[in-house]
Order: C-alpha cells, then sequence, then structure tokens
C-alpha cells in the first residue's frame, strides 16, 4: 500500500508542474556542456533522452538536439527570450503572445506558428534571431565547447579593407554571431519542407530576424591605461541588447507584406509580396528584412484554441483615446470595461534619524484600474 502511495504522488507531481521540467533540464545541460569531459558514460546518454522531452520537435530537431545538446539547451534559452520579449511588444495587443508560455518550453508548438497571420510571421522572425542571439553570446562566454570567440575578430569584421588608425588597439573577444546564425539555421529551418510555399515563407521570415540581428551588431570598446588614458583600448563585437532587436522587428511587422495571390498557386524561386490593403499595386521581390504573411489574422476578441487566443475578457486596458493602443474601445472590442479597486501597503512619511536608521509610515495606497468585461 505505501508503494502505491508513492507512485500516485509521484503522478500528481508530474501533472502539477510540468513547465518546471523545462528549467531542470537547461539545468542539466549546462553541467553536461561545462563538465562533458568528466562525466561518465550513461549520464551523457541521459542528455538525449532529455531531447524526447521538450514538446513540437520534429524528427530532425531531436537529431539535432542529440548531436549537440548543450548548444541545443542555449537555444531553448533563446527560445523562451524570444517568448518575454513577445509579451512584451504585444502587451496592449488583443493577441499578447501569453498562450506561448504556458503550452511548452518550445513556441512552434503554438496553433498560431502553424498559420499564416501577420503574428505567426512576427514569431518566426522574432524565435530565430533569439535562438542566434543566445547562442553567439554563450560561444563568446564560453558556455559551449563547439564554439569559442568570433574567429574572425574584431578588427577582421570590422575594419576589413581600411587602414588601422590605432597600432595599440587589441581585439577582444566578439561574441560569434556567425556560429549563432549557423545553428539557428540548422535547428529551425529543417522543421520546414523543401517545396512547400508556407514552409518557404517561414524561412523568409527566419532569416528576416537573423538579418535584422546582424544589421544590430555593436562594437564595444574598453580603455586601459593609467587614469582612463586610453593609451590602449580593446575593442569587441558584440550582439546588441534584445529589446532593441525586437522592436525593429514589431516596426516590419507593422509594415509586413503581403504574399501576392497569384504566388500562392505556383512554387515561385522569388517571394513576391505588396504592402496590406494595397491588391492592385505591383507585388515586388520582398526585401531580406521584410515580414511576409498570406492570411488575414482574426479579431482575437475571443478565446479560440484554435488560434491560440486567449480572448481579451479580464485584460487590464487604458481609458482615454479610442485609437491609442491598448484603449479599452479597441482592447475590449466593444464589450465595455469595469472599474476595479486595487490597494496596496506601501512605505510613506519617512524620516531619516543620525545615524543610521530610517523610519516609514505604512499607507495605503488605492489605484484604479480598466478591465475589460
Amino acid at each position: 500500500m505505501r508503494k502505491l502511495k508513492v507512485a500516485v504522488g509521484k503522478r500528481r507531481m508530474h501533472r502539477t508542474y510540468p513547465g518546471a521540467i523545462y528549467f531542470v533540464l537547461i539545468a542539466f545541460f549546462e553541467v553536461v556542456s561545462s563538465r562533458d569531459n568528466m562525466l561518465p558514460h550513461h549520464l551523457k546518454l541521459s542528455s538525449t533522452l532529455t531531447c524526447r522531452l521538450i514538446g513540437g520537435l520534429t524528427r530532425e530537431q531531436r537529431s539535432v538536439c542529440h548531436d549537440a545538446a548543450d548548444t541545443a539547451a542555449i537555444a531553448f534559452e533563446g527560445l523562451q527570450m524570444a517568448v518575454k520579449e513577445c509579451q512584451h511588444q504585444f502587451r496592449w495587443h488583443r493577441w499578447n503572445c501569453s498562450s506561448l508560455l504556458v503550452k511548452s518550453s518550445n513556441p512552434h508548438a503554438s496553433a498560431i506558428m502553424k498559420r499564416g497571420f501577420r503574428e505567426t510571421a512576427f514569431l518566426y522572425a522574432l524565435t530565430a534571431a533569439g535562438v542566434s542571439h543566445a547562442v553567439a553570446r554563450a560561444c563568446a562566454q564560453g558556455r559551449l565547447i563547439s564554439c569559442g570567440c568570433d574567429p574572425l575578430g574584431y578588427r577582421a569584421a570590422h575594419e576589413r579593407g581600411r587602414t588601422r588608425t590605432n597600432k595599440w588597439e587589441w581585439s577582444g573577444c566578439s561574441h560569434n554571431l556567425a556560429y549563432g546564425v549557423e545553428f539557428s539555421k540548422k535547428f529551425l529551418d529543417v522543421r520546414e519542407k523543401v517545396d512547400d510555399l508556407q514552409s518557404k515563407i517561414n524561412v523568409h521570415n527566419n532569416n528576416a530576424g537573423r538579418s535584422i540581428l546582424s544589421s544590430h551588431m555593436e562594437v564595444r570598446c574598453k580603455c586601459h591605461g593609467l587614469s582612463g588614458s586610453c593609451q590602449l583600448r580593446t575593442c569587441w563585437r558584440a550582439t546588441p541588447d534584445f529589446r532593441a532587436v525586437a522592436s525593429t522587428i514589431k516596426r516590419q511587422y507593422r509594415k509586413a507584406l503581403v504574399v501576392a495571390q497569384e504566388e500562392l498557386n505556383n512554387s515561385p524561386s522569388v517571394l513576391r509580396g505588396r504592402p496590406r490593403g494595397r491588391r492592385r499595386s505591383r507585388a515586388r521581390p520582398a526585401p531580406k528584412s521584410s515580414l511576409l504573411f498570406f492570411e488575414k489574422s482574426p479579431s482575437f476578441c475571443e478565446a479560440d484554441p484554435k488560434f491560440d487566443s486567449a480572448g481579451t475578457s479580464g485584460r487590464v486596458c487604458r481609458i482615454g483615446r479610442t485609437t491609442r493602443t491598448g484603449s479599452c474601445d479597441l482592447l475590449c472590442c466593444g464589450r465595455g470595461h469595469a472599474l476595479i479597486r486595487k490597494s496596496s501597503i506601501k512605505p510613506c512619511n519617512c524620516t531619516f534619524h543620525w545615524c543610521c536608521r530610517v523610519d516609514c509610515q505604512r499607507c495605503q495606497d488605492d489605484k484604479w484600474i480598466s478591465i475589460c468585461k
């Protein structure tokens, strides 16, 4: 009887905390990457087993995961970073990426990734950039055994064909963007079919995200010398703050191109698109940093699992202009909103006493927030 109770308890824990598996796997992957040569053979094999526990992977992706388990773990970190940034960028939109975190640690398992919406195009570009960003930075940080600093170095990449302006300038450890982009293609583009038009659009959006990341690479320098005289300077190329990359992808989302209808019936070698709402305009070859979509987005007003839409009921909205992002009129879809008082206790009327004590009173802070019905 005691053994039976233990088995039931384990089953309940598995059902209650499915998301905890991801964080355990990430911790395990990091141990494997740092102590790979010290681990016995049976522990190395267990890293292969963990690749099967991440949902939504294709057979080809699992093969990549088995071959480079430590890099795949960093790739999953990049995917989660992309999901969190998606939630920030769309926090005042009807669809706010909230379903991507609860579905799986892999956002590509979400139903919306199988559609052709503008939001889908944004997600493909953002996740591809996120994987490239995370892997490139991990290489320079020494977290991976398969790569290191950018072998080209700062000077070869930044000053190719130019004369050296300062002979006392050294090249630091640049983030290995080339390796990050290569693994992003190897891990994400392998999901797509060769002759399928939707797959070609997905790969184009993946490349758009990577292209935007590459265009945002920064040069950072550190001065050395007495009193900051900068007699010696070390420079390196670094990946930017990911929010800047996501904001640029969001701007491309606003002006995403619709794939020309005549393209949907063929198998074009060059994808063409036209601006949204301009059906009569001539379709042109899509720039490499533009986003492409082919399906009109739903309203996302009501909950619909087919689109991974949680609806907008219960969302916080803004009272004000109807055209304002996140306004109650737009976000609540005409259902109206309710005012709710939110109370909290905060320190106030603080007094400093010499030395060294601060005494504060506890005051109630009331705020009124608008909630969509």
